[in-house]
C-alpha cells in the first residue's frame, strides 16, 4: 500500500500544476482536500510511513500511509477533515437546558445503608406544628416522651419518640429551634421566616437522620447572627456545635419542591457533621460568611423521578465543602459564586483514614461556577475527578486558579466542560490553568473547551500521562510566558510526561509549545491540531502510526 501511495503521490506531485485539488482519502471514511496551488512540498519520510504536506500558511499536515486508502483527484469518502487553527471558546446558552440527569432509584431494602436516605421509607405517626411569631413560639399538643422548653421566640425540643414530624411556620426576627432526638425525624417548612441574632436559626443536636421537606408552594427563609453567643454545654461536658444557619450533627436529606432561602452572617449556610443529600427542592444560599454548604462524609445531589433540585450559592469562602468523603452530582441546576473553591473535596490528615475517598464524581446536571479568590479552583479534590455526564460552565478569575484541580487522576468519559481561567501566576508563582492533575489525565468521550489567558498558564497540566481516545478537546493558552527559563512557567496547551492520542480530536493553541511532553508524543488515530505563536508546536517529534496531525 505504501509503495502504491508513494508512486501515485509522485505522479500527482509531478503534475501538480495541472491538478487543482488532490484528495488524501483515509481508510476510516474521512478525507483531506489539498489545493495544490496553495500547498508547498509533499514529502515522505525515509521509511515511506509518513506523508507531510507543507501548507502555504506555514502549517504542516502529516498522516500515516498505513491509514491512507489512496491519494487521488476524486474522493468517495464521507467526511472532509476540517482543521482549526483559530479555536474559540464560548459558553453555550443552550447548555443550561440540554444537560442530562440521573434519576435516583429508591432503595427499599433495609439491609442497604442508603435505604435510610429516602423519606418514602419513613412512616410518620405524629406531626407537631411549631408556630413562630415576634416574641413567642407555640406548639400543638405534645405526646408522651417529647418536651418543649420555650424562652421568648426560642424553642428547644427533647424527643425520645420515633416516627415524628415537625411542621415549622410563622415569622420571628429573634427566634430559633433546637432539637435533641434519639430517633430520626422529619422537618417540614411552610412559609417560615426565622432569624436568630445570636446563633443558628435551626440547630439539630441529634446524630440521627433528619428529612427536611420543603412543602409545595412554600417559600421559607432562615438567617443566623453575625456574632454567635456562647455555645451550650452538652451532658458530657463539651461545647455543642453551632456551625451555621442550619446545622445538624446528623445527615440532612432535602426533599419536596418548595423553596428554602438561607442567609449566613456568621457561620456556614447549611452544615452537617455527617452528610448532606439533596433530592429535590429550590435551595438558595443568598449569602454565607463562610462556606455555603459544609459537610463531612459525603455530599450528594440527585433527583427524584418527579422533580430536580435547583441550587444557588453565594459564599465568601467555599461554595460546597466536603471534607471527609466523596462528592457526587447526578442531577440538578447548580449555580455557585464563591470567594474560594467553588466545589472543594479535600481530605488532609496527618494519619489519613484509608476508608475516606475524597473523589469528585459528576454524572449529570448543569453547574455554573464563578470563583474569584487567588489559587481558588472551580473544582478542587485531593482524590480523583471523574465525569460521565453533566455540563460545567466555569470561570476561575483568581491568580493561580484552576478549572479542575485534582491531586489524583482526571477521567472525562462524557459530558461537557467549558472553562475560562483568567488569572496569571499567584504570589507564590503558582500558575493558573484549566485542568491540573498530579496523576494521569484520560479522555474517552465528551467535550472539553478551556481558555487560559494569563501569563504562564496551562490548558492541561498533568504530572502523569495524557491519553485521548475519544471526545473533542479545545485548549487555548495564549498568555505570554511568565519566564523564558522555567518550563513550568511557560504558556502551553498541554504539558505532561507523555501524550498519546488514539481517537477523538485535540485542538491545542499556545503562546509556547502547544503540546509539550517529557518522554513522548504519540498519534495512532484521531485528529490533532497544534499551533504555537512563538515556538515549535510540539516540543518532541511525534511518533505517528495513524490519525491526522496538523502543526504550525
Amino acid at each position: 500500500m505504501r509503495r502504491t501511495i508513494f508512486a501515485t503521490a509522485c505522479l500527482l506531485i509531478a503534475t501538480a500544476m495541472q491538478a487543482q485539488v488532490l484528495y488524501v482519502n483515509n481508510s476510516n471514511g474521512t478525507y483531506q482536500a489539498i489545493d495544490t496551488q496553495k500547498a508547498g512540498d509533499i514529502t515522505f519520510n525515509e521509511e515511506q510511513r509518513l506523508i507531510k504536506i507543507e501548507m502555504q500558511d506555514g502549517a504542516t499536515s502529516q498522516f500515516a500511509t498505513d491509514a491512507i486508502k489512496n491519494i487521488a483527484s476524486t474522493t468517495g469518502n464521507e467526511k472532509e477533515l476540517v482543521y482549526d487553527l483559530n479555536p474559540i471558546v464560548n459558553f453555550s446558552a443552550g447548555d443550561a437546558n440540554s444537560y442530562n440527569e440521573v434519576v435516583e432509584t429508591i432503595i427499599t431494602d433495609e439491609l442497604d445503608d442508603e435505604s435510610g436516605d429516602f423519606v418514602e421509607n419513613f412512616d410518620t405517626e405524629r406531626t407537631i406544628t411549631i408556630t413562630f411569631s415576634e416574641g413567642s413560639v407555640k406548639t400543638s399538643s405534645l405526646p408522651e416522651h417529647i418536651t418543649a422548653t420555650i424562652n421568648g421566640g426560642h424553642i428547644v425540643i427533647n424527643s425520645e419518640r420515633s416516627k415524628m414530624a415537625y411542621m415549622l411556620t410563622g415569622t420571628s426576627s429573634n427566634g430559633s429551634l433546637k432539637i435533641y432526638s434519639a430517633k430520626k425525624f422529619k422537618i417540614m417548612t411552610r412559609n417560615l421566616n426565622l432569624t436568630n441574632p445570636a446563633g443558628p436559626a435551626i440547630n439539630i443536636q441529634s446524630g440521627k437522620t433528619v428529612y427536611f421537606t420543603l412543602l409545595t408552594n412554600s417559600n421559607s427563609t432562615l438567617c443566623d447572627g453575625a456574632v454567635y453567643g456562647a455555645p451550650a454545654i452538652a451532658a458530657n461536658g463539651t461545647e455543642e456545635d453551632q456551625k451555621g444557619t442550619l446545622f445538624s450533627e446528623g445527615q440532612i436529606i432535602f426533599n419536596g419542591i418548595g423553596t428554602l432561602n438561607v442567609k449566613s452572617l456568621g457561620g456556614h449556610g447549611i452544615c452537617s457533621d455527617d452528610y448532606i443529600r439533596i433530592r429535590s427542592g429550590n435551595i438558595n444560599i443568598l449569602q454565607a460568611a463562610k462556606d455555603g454548604f459544609r459537610t463531612k462524609e459525603k455530599f450528594i445531589v440527585a433527583r427524584t423521578e418527579a422533580a430536580s433540585p435547583v441550587i444557588t450559592v453565594n459564599a465568601t469562602n467555599n461554595g460546597i465543602d466536603c471534607s471527609e468523603g466523596t462528592l457526587t452530582i447526578d442531577a440538578g441546576k447548580i449555580e455557585i459564586t464563591s470567594g474560594s473553591e467553588a466545589i472543594k473535596v479535600v481530605y488532609e490528615e496527618p494519619v489519613p483514614d484509608p476508608l475516606v475517598v475524597p473523589d469528585a464524581n459528576i454524572n449529570g446536571g448543569y453547574i455554573k461556577i464563578n470563583t474569584t479568590g487567588e489559587k481558588s479552583s472551580a473544582i478542587k479534590t485531593t482524590g480523583n475527578y471523574t465525569q460521565t455526564g453533566g455540563i460545567i460552565h466555569a470561570t476561575a478569575a483568581g491568580n493561580g486558579s484552576k478549572i479542575i484541580n485534582s491531586d489524583g487522576s482526571v477521567a472525562i468519559k462524557n459530558g461537557k466542560v467549558t472553562g475560562f481561567a483568567n488569572g496569571t501566576v499567584a504570589a507564590d508563582t503558582t500558575s493558573a490553568g484549566g485542568i491540573k492533575c498530579n496523576g494521569n489525565f484520560e479522555a474517552t468521550g465528551g467535550t472539553i473547551a478551556i481558555e487560559c489567558n494569563g501569563r504562564g498558564s496551562k490548558g492541561i497540566n498533568c504530572d502523569g500521562n495524557v491519553t485521548v481516545s475519544g471526545g473533542e478537546i479545545t485548549l487555548i493558552a495564549t498568555g505570554e510566558n511568565y519566564t523564558d527559563i522555567a518550563d513550568d512557567k511557560k504558556s502551553r496547551a498541554i504539558t505532561a510526561d507523555s501524550v498519546t492520542v488514539s481517537g477523538g480530536k485535540v485542538v491545542a493553541k499556545a503562546y509556547d509549545n502547544a503540546i509539550s511532553a517529557v518522554t513522548s508524543i504519540k498519534v495512532t488515530d484521531g485528529t490533532v491540531n497544534a499551533y504555537s505563536e512563538t515556538s515549535d508546536a510540539l516540543n518532541l517529534e511525534a511518533e505517528q502510526t495513524g490519525g491526522w496531525l496538523l502543526t504550525k
